[in-house]
């Protein structure tokens, strides 16, 4: 029996088919390869942001005042003394030292969220509790005697409100203020997520010239 070889009609037909069924698996392949890149995305921010948070209830945890605060910074004052009772011991823990202060600096142009610290750890410069802490933060920063690490990078306005990512200031008095937040927004390239920080002091005690 002589074999019948297919028609060009019939070639095309089936070219067509064969283009129809493989540009519909490649573009589902398309579509699950960029579903898993956004889900790893959207991963890796709230992982940045976990580990954010955690720095920053730590150091709520550990502060004894909140020394300032500002839109784009808050100063927390964390003692290095343990309390002991002694006479020595409580001077010491009574006074605000400079390795003892924790900037949070917002960096609006960046979109950093930043620690700053003194890099001389062993600096026992003391400060009253009315310095003007953001003056001494800019006269530290020119002489080059602070260190500034990225706590959460890739913070932008919040898409629905315009609003920059920052503090919310609810209490400019030292002596009585006890909680700080802070909110953002993570570019859209980053997750597109809005991240929410709050800490509220839970060694609280007031500087001995809080009257």
């Amino acid at each position: 029996m002589k074999r019948r070889g297919f028609t060009l009609i019939e070639v095309l037909i089936a070219s067509v088919i064969t283009t129809v069924v493989a540009g519909s698996v490649m573009g589902t392949i398309r579509a699950i390869t960029e579903c898993t890149q956004a889900l790893d995305i959207s991963a890796q921010a709230m992982a940045r942001v976990a580990r954010a948070d955690a720095r920053i209830a730590d150091h709520a945890n550990r502060a004894r005042m909140i020394l300032d605060q500002s839109a784009l910074e808050i100063l927390l004052w964390l003692p290095t003394e343990p309390f002991t009772s002694s006479a020595t011991n409580t001077s010491d823990y009574d006074s605000i030292q400079a390795n003892e202060l924790a900037w949070y600096v917002m960096n609006t142009s960046a979109g950093t969220l930043s620690l700053v610290y003194t890099t001389n750890r062993n600096d026992l410069t003391k400060y009253s509790l009315s310095t003007n802490w953001a003056n001494l933060r800019t006269s530290l920063t020119s002489q080059g005697a602070l260190t500034s690490i990225a706590v959460l990078e890739g913070l932008t306005k919040d898409p629905n409100s315009s609003r920059e990512s920052g503090f919310r200031v609810q209490d400019n008095d030292a002596c009585s203020v006890r909680r700080f937040s802070f909110d953002g927004y993570m570019r859209d390239d980053l997750g597109g997520l809005n991240v929410q920080f709050s800490g509220r002091l839970l060694n609280a005690q007031n500087h001995p010239d809080c009257q």
